[in-house]
């Protein structure tokens, strides 16, 4: 079953049908007009509620976010602070959302606001330094061999079967040299990395006994 997940602690959460809230990702092509099955994650700390509807794009915009509206609606459960369901958990735990059993919230107290009402100009400022990263890993590509991009594919899908396992996003692909530092985007340049540690080393170059750690794994990995 293919689900639509949102995931907000900026707007109204949806409470009925006909409720309308917005997201960033559109709908696929051909999806413009289909009703999906919807998960709702809404976080408002301490409280993290799971809202499982149905929704259908109406058409509408809010600058870069797309507005959506509640053609069905099942029920709010309690995710009781469980945050291993979030906007980029896997496809597993999305199901296990859709048939969970959790506690049933009071909806008679809430409502949910128009979008235009709570949406906040320019929310996607920061995503302009996404938009510079995937350029720059394409002006710093060199042409690969059949026998680098099947490692380029391997070491992507290392991190996705990690990923997969933890149920979020627990590990990232590393550039060893970063792309801002002139590193190219080049399986001898990656490494899968622990995402705290990605973080915590920006684009920090490593120092020599990392390189000649992650130098050692790859010749072993050769051979």
């Amino acid at each position: 079953m293919k689900f639509r997940l949102i995931q907000s602690n900026d707007r109204g959460l949806l409470t009925k049908v006909g409720d309308r809230t917005y997201a960033r990702r559109k709908p696929a092509k051909g999806e413009e007009l289909l009703e999906l099955p919807t998960l709702f994650i809404w976080v408002k700390k301490p409280q993290r509620y799971l809202a499982r509807c149905w929704t259908r794009w109406t058409g509408e915009v809010l600058e870069q976010d797309f507005i959506y509206e509640v053609t069905r609606f099942r029920e709010v459960i309690d995710l009781q602070g469980q945050t291993c369901f979030h906007q980029w958990c896997s496809h597993q735990l999305r199901q296990e959302m859709w048939t969970m059993r959790g506690e049933v919230v009071d909806l008679s107290q809430l409502s949910c606001p128009e979008p235009e009402a709570v949406y906040e100009a320019n929310r996607h400022k920061g995503s302009s330094g996404l938009q510079r990263r995937k350029a720059r890993i394409i002006a710093q590509s060199p042409a690969l061999s059949e026998e680098e991009k099947e490692r380029l594919n391997q070491i992507y899908g290392l991190r996705d079967s990690l990923n997969q396992a933890e149920g979020r996003i627990s590990y990232h692909v590393d550039h060893i040299q970063p792309l801002a530092a002139g590193g190219l985007h080049h399986p001898d340049n990656l490494r899968v990395l622990a995402a705290f540690e990605n973080m915590r080393k920006g684009a920090k170059l490593p120092d020599a006994a990392t390189r000649k750690q992650d130098a050692c794994e790859r010749s072993r990995s050769d051979h």
